[in-house]
């Protein structure tokens, strides 16, 4: 039986991103989801070259200017 640091349910924005950092570090992340793909509900199809939002607009908002640069 494998050994993990963390135990992950749901790979959403924050699972997926909390388990990308973990691993990281060094640690070792068993993530599970109930769906068939990474990225919860910011999850996008490729369709014909046009990526399309599976579960509606993603849109983010932030007065932090350090993050519009980016």
């Amino acid at each position: 039986m494998e050994k993990y640091d963390y135990l992950i349910v749901g790979a959403g924005l924050f699972g997926a991103v909390f388990a990308h950092e973990a691993k990281k570090a060094g640690k070792r992340c068993l993530v599970i989801d109930k769906r068939n793909h990474r990225g919860g509900n910011i999850y996008c199809e490729d369709i014909a070259g046009i990526h399309v939002h599976k579960y509606g607009a993603h849109i983010f908002h932030t007065d932090n200017k350090e993050v519009w640069i980016m």
